[in-house]
């Protein structure tokens, strides 16, 4: 779907990285053919250092009047996920990110949590028969950027809290939502400035003569739902006090389920009338293709040298048993 108008880049990581070009090269067709030439000579070995190369794609050079895109292919398996959560929802403005988790057992947390930062939607392909139709997907997706260079000012009244941090470009696939809580009376304006293929667009709203209906009540459960799964994201990998006492606020505030907040089914029929809880230990099954070495399992065991031992014995009994009745046989 490239046109030779666009222009593309390669970047491989691993233990290190590797660009293709210092400079975003116009997607002809001897450069589309260098990229995948580039792509096929490249050999999957060593660790996934995600978060260098994150930094070293934004670095690259970029035009201003381009919609830039960076599509992150990887299975997932790094542990620098806070980290890449921040650069890329501190870097909406400057890049669009999409993440395709590719391979068996590919870290859903990761890819889920990266496409929740960037905006978008998670990919991922776990079977090679697959891809070509998440690739198709995925073109569609990305194909028509609407409005770039999007930026939101309010005058006029506090806002705060407002999500996401940055924005990302707006494509006809992906409406950008921009939500957040203001103080005091709603007087003022919000405007939206960005970049569409006419030139500059603005427009502005006065926030004095909006009239809030009944059925954008909603309106302040999906804040508090996103707000809730960003803070969960960070929890779940560095667990804070701080954290757990804002979900549980927000849970309680709103109403909402969270991993600190639940709803209560009250069931007059006991059921353990004894008053003791037992424990259950549950076997989960690792992913396919991983051994018990992933998570420091057993490692193998070498027989004894007695247990050889008694294997020859068994072994030569074995055969000359075999021998005496050929010999009956014969």
């Amino acid at each position: 779907h490239l046109r030779p108008t666009d222009t593309l880049n390669v970047l491989l990581f691993s233990g290190g990285s590797a660009v293709l070009s210092p400079r975003s090269l116009p997607a002809t067709p001897e450069n589309v053919q260098q990229a995948l030439g580039f792509i096929d000579r490249e050999q999957g070995a060593g660790s996934t250092e995600l978060l260098p190369a994150l930094q070293r794609a934004l670095a690259l050079p970029q035009d201003e009047r381009r919609s830039r895109s960076f599509v992150i292919i990887t299975d997932g398996f790094v542990a620098v996920e806070t980290q890449a959560f921040d650069l890329i929802r501190k870097n909406l403005h400057n890049a669009n990110v999409f993440t395709f988790g590719i391979g068996s057992s590919v870290n859903r947390f990761l890819i889920e949590g990266l496409a929740r930062a960037g905006g978008g939607e998670p990919f991922v392909v776990t079977d090679p028969y697959q891809a070509p139709a998440t690739a198709q997907q995925f073109a569609h997706y990305i194909q028509i950027p609407v409005l770039t260079n999007v930026a939101v000012e309010y005058a006029g009244f506090e806002v705060y809290d407002v999500e996401p941090v940055s924005i990302p470009d707006v494509l006809a696939e992906r409406p950008v939502l921009v939500f957040g809580k203001w103080r005091g009376r709603p007087h003022g304006a919000v405007t939206i400035h960005g970049t569409h293929g006419a030139g500059v667009y603005s427009q502005t709203s006065d926030v004095a003569h909006v009239t809030p209906l009944p059925t954008n009540s909603a309106l302040r459960y999906l804040w508090a739902r996103h707000r809730i799964a960003m803070l969960g994201d960070y929890q779940t990998l560095d667990p804070q006090d701080e954290l757990v006492k804002e979900i549980t606020t927000l849970g309680l505030t709103y109403n909402l389920l969270t991993a600190y907040t639940s709803f209560l089914a009250v069931d007059e029929v006991v059921r353990n009338v004894d008053g003791q809880n037992p424990s259950v230990k549950q076997p989960l099954p690792l992913p396919q293709g991983v051994t018990n070495l992933a998570v420091g399992g057993a490692v193998p065991t070498v027989p004894e040298p007695e247990t050889y031992a008694l294997m020859g014995i068994v072994g030569l009994l074995l055969f000359w048993m075999w021998t005496q009745r050929r010999e009956s046989v014969s």
